[in-house]
């Protein structure tokens, strides 16, 4: 599913809409939030209060990581399965990961209903069934449902079994929106049109009141991402308004103008080779890092503040040329690849597309790194190795 943005707007970045899901998405999750006790040394009692630390300054640059699926895909029940993948999204959503991308490499079984790049999470039931499973579209398919606003799920996500256990996941992330959160920004859905002047979108506001989008003609069931005129205006039960003006937005515009965090995109991709070269975004990635257990340095001593600032971007590789000295200049994308079961190594040598082999791996990366420094078992789990990873890297951006 992709979100509606304004005409003038460039570079928008694609959400796709996993059109089977599950019709019972937020019962469960709400419902163990709300059972749950939250302790924070220092902090307000009061969960909005948390709101107006979230954002910082405005964020130009985006974070993309790349897990493979193989990491899910020895599993064999569903609940362990679905635990799994909601381990992975809160992970983004703290570090606030703004693409994560779902590849696969030789470890995956074929599942033999699509070819790699045909694949995508909408569609009937092929990867729910044991014989057809599909590692890929599952894993990709949680991350998808788990980043929805939980109101909005029902609109947006038909029931399927692959996410029969996903309402017990709740991300909390600032996207998703309560009834009465005083935030300017909110996503919605599109409703059947019922005024010409403009459009309707279900916004999760108290008593079901719409945003209205004035001028703006969008087809029903299209996600958006909206700016209410007066987010300050307090909706009671008894209220009479038939809606609230809003205007439409990017998906981008929160994170640039505020520095608040407003979810990820999913992207699928057919192999460690294409993570890199299919981008969603113009220009592809600037920075790159692979990690590895058997990288040479550690995360924390070479991905830091300093090394950061002082990259030079490859379009000032032409001044190089020239004999100019080039000027380091902030970078837009940061992409952290993660290898499969057996490691980013053996990932990039089963590759067909990638010239270069697993004693090469090195040499795709802008940057090559271990997690962290010594451990204590034989070997981490990607679970693992992305919350450690992405704390070093989230610290060093910071």
């Amino acid at each position: 599913m992709k979100r509606a943005a304004p005409s003038n707007q460039h570079g928008r970045r694609p959400r796709k809409k996993a059109s089977n899901g599950q019709s019972e998405h937020g019962n469960a999750g709400k419902a163990s939030v709300s059972q749950s006790v939250h302790v924070s040394l220092g902090a307000s009692s009061n969960p909005h209060a948390h709101k107006e630390t979230i954002a910082n300054k405005p964020r130009p640059y985006t974070v993309s990581v790349a897990i493979s699926a193989s990491m899910i895909a020895q599993l064999e029940k569903p609940e362990l399965r679905t635990f799994l993948a909601g381990q992975i999204a809160r992970t983004l959503t703290v570090m606030q990961v703004d693409e994560v991308v779902v590849y696969e490499d030789a470890l995956i079984p074929a599942s033999g209903s699509a070819t790699a790049a045909a694949k995508s999470t909408e569609g009937a039931f092929e990867s729910a069934s044991k014989k057809n499973f599909d590692a890929t579209v599952f894993l990709a398919r949680i991350l998808q449902f788990c980043e929805c606003p939980p109101y909005l799920r029902k609109a947006l996500f038909p029931i399927h079994r692959d996410l029969q256990f996903a309402g017990m996941i709740n991300l909390e992330s600032p996207h998703h929106t309560r009834i009465d959160d005083p935030i300017a920004f909110r996503e919605g859905v599109t409703l059947e049109a019922t005024r010409k002047d403009g459009t309707l979108v279900d916004c999760g506001l108290r008593n079901s009141i719409p945003a209205f989008i004035k001028d703006k003609a969008i087809k029903p069931g299209v996600r958006v991402t909206i700016k209410l005129s007066n987010p300050n205006q307090k909706l009671s039960f008894n209220s009479n308004l038939s809606s609230v003006p809003a205007t439409v937005v990017s998906p981008n515009h929160p994170r640039e103008t505020t520095g608040v965090y407003w979810g990820y995109n999913v992207r699928l991709a057919g192999s460690i080779g294409k993570v890199l070269s299919e981008s969603a975004y113009e220009g592809g990635y600037d920075v790159t890092i692979g990690v590895s257990e058997l990288a040479k340095h550690c995360v924390s001593e070479v991905v830091t503040k300093s090394s950061l600032a002082s990259i030079v971007l490859s379009s000032d590789e032409a001044d190089e040329a020239d004999g100019e000295a080039s000027t380091p200049k902030p970078f837009k994308h940061m992409m952290v690849v993660f290898g499969g079961a057996k490691g980013i190594e053996y990932s990039v040598g089963a590759d067909e597309d990638v010239r270069a082999g697993e004693d090469e791996c090195e040499q795709l990366f802008s940057y090559f790194v271990r997690p962290m420094a010594s451990q204590g078992t034989r070997r981490l789990r990607t679970e693992e190795a992305v919350l450690i990873t992405m704390t070093s890297i989230r610290n060093a951006l910071d």
